[in-house]
């Protein structure tokens, strides 16, 4: 009786088993909704197993065939994508998803024109539908037609105001049509409805940068490394945006953390280089440009800034041998040729100083404060009528330029004696500026020399309240 009852039990498992097994059908729904589940977890594989199930047993199901190209969509499989919507489009040929669909997988294909010709199917058929307008603009600006480009993007934002990758995009559009300012209000709109696009706000720093607005831009990049702590890009800019406010320690901070995230370009090196001559840091300075320099060694600014280095390390003729190197590699840029002649002055080699000055003159002859350093290199040798003569030059070009009048009245004093001059150079420079110290200074010793001892009082009186502490005896 035992053994019995106990092959009952068997047999009544086995039977519910049955009419478990029976009970469950693999309609084309179950799988419909099998594949949705899959999908939602972005199991795109075995989501795409159930479509082609529930396809098997229902060809004539037009959302299906939407679905199916959605997932061979996120495989990147574009043409079988192509060919899902066209199915569902005839299967029904008035569902604006297949059109939008289709316009994507197009679009994915490089076959812009077509995708554009579906998407405006999608708009006809959903006139409130912002994301068709938005896919529209997209292919629009692949093909450089950025006005209409642009003005889909509009579309897109009147539909829905909210859709922040529309007026990112939009952003994108007006800074490549020559609109900063426009350009940086809609990346603000962005990151106002997307504080984690890490993207726009890079995009944000690079541009308030472009318009000189280097606090805001610091602060643009630092909400990128709030998000990605590793992003090179954001601390060379971060690094740019803080040596142009002056902040050249924390400048040479950002940029050696970038360094040591990735490496970096050549620019940015020298951008480092920069920030470290500035905060006083010469010797790691000059193992930055070399950076630079091996990186791309075309690059004359950074032999120009290395040599400025070693200027300040009072290493003269090394610096010398790299503005050399700099105007071999740039000779048109006058600043390299006018570096190389005030360390030539400082050495005290007037006469190279002065070859150089005339080279700079006979280059730009409308360079006044050329002519004025020549001036003063040609001062220096007591060549006193052709400092004069550059003075003038200098005069000529620009009659309000103060320091050659100054030191025109200064070499009419040591060279001629001519009191008389030199304080009318002394009047005209002080007649420019009249808080000019070193001209009332000047001015008061040329009256000491013409026993005008009243006049001489009052001229120190007025440079003493504008800073001079010197000797008033003379």
């Amino acid at each position: 009786m035992h053994i019995k009852a106990r092959h009952t039990i068997i047999l009544l498992v086995l039977l519910s088993c049955l009419v478990n097994s029976a009970a469950k059908e693999y309609t084309a729904e179950y799988w419909q909704e099998r594949g949705d589940e899959f999908l939602q977890k972005e199991s795109f594989d075995i989501a795409l197993d159930c479509y082609n199930k529930s396809i098997q047993l229902d060809g004539a199901n037009a959302s299906v065939r939407i679905k199916q190209g959605q997932v061979y969509s996120s495989l990147r499989r574009y043409s079988d994508a192509l060919f899902s919507y066209n199915e569902s489009i005839r299967l029904d040929q008035n569902r604006a998803e297949a059109w939008y669909g289709k316009g994507i997988s197009l679009a994915n294909l490089g076959e812009y024109n077509e995708s554009i010709a579906s998407f405006d199917v999608a708009i006809k058929l959903d006139p409130h539908g912002a994301i068709s307008w938005y896919s529209k603009g997209l292919a629009l600006a692949y093909l450089g037609r950025f006005n209409e480009s642009l003005s889909a993007m509009d579309n897109a934002i009147s539909r829905d105001d909210e859709f922040s990758l529309a007026w990112y995009n939009k952003a994108l559009l007006l800074y490549d049509m020559g609109l900063a300012n426009e350009s940086i209000e809609a990346l603000k709109r962005t990151v106002a409805l997307d504080e984690d696009n890490e993207d726009a706000w890079f995009n944000l720093g690079l541009m308030l940068s472009g318009i000189e607005d280097y606090s805001d831009a610091l602060d643009a990049y630092n909400r990128v490394l709030g998000l990605n702590p590793i992003n090179a890009p954001a601390w060379v800019g971060k690094g740019e945006a803080l040596l142009f406010l002056g902040r050249y320690f924390e400048s040479g901070d950002a940029f050696s953390r970038a360094a040591d995230i990735e490496p970096m370009k050549a620019d940015d090196w020298n951008s480092y280089a920069l920030a470290l001559r500035m905060s006083g840091r010469y010797n790691e300075s000059i193992a930055a440009y070399n950076k630079s320099i091996e990186l791309d060694p075309s690059k004359a600014e950074a032999f120009n800034g290395q040599a400025l280095s070693y200027v300040m390390l009072k290493k003269y003729n090394s610096s010398i041998e790299l503005f050399d190197r700099a105007i071999e590699l740039d000779s048109g840029v006058m600043g390299y040729w006018y570096n190389k002649a005030l360390v030539l002055d400082e050495m005290e080699n007037y006469t190279e100083a002065i070859a150089v000055f005339k080279t700079m003159v006979d280059m730009h002859p409308n360079c006044t404060e050329c002519w004025n350093q020549l001036g003063l290199s040609l001062a220096k040798k007591e060549m006193f009528a052709d400092a004069i003569a550059a003075y003038d030059k200098a005069i000529e070009i620009d009659p309000d330029y103060l320091e050659p009048w100054n030191n025109r009245g200064i070499a009419q004093v040591l060279g001629y004696e001519d009191l008389i001059e030199a304080l009318k150079s002394f009047d005209r420079a002080l007649q420019i500026d009249p808080n000019c110290m070193e001209a009332w200074v000047n001015k008061a010793k040329a009256l000491k020399l013409s026993d005008r001892s009243t006049e001489a009082s009052y001229a120190f009186e007025k440079a003493k309240k504008l800073g001079y502490t010197g000797d008033t005896s003379t």
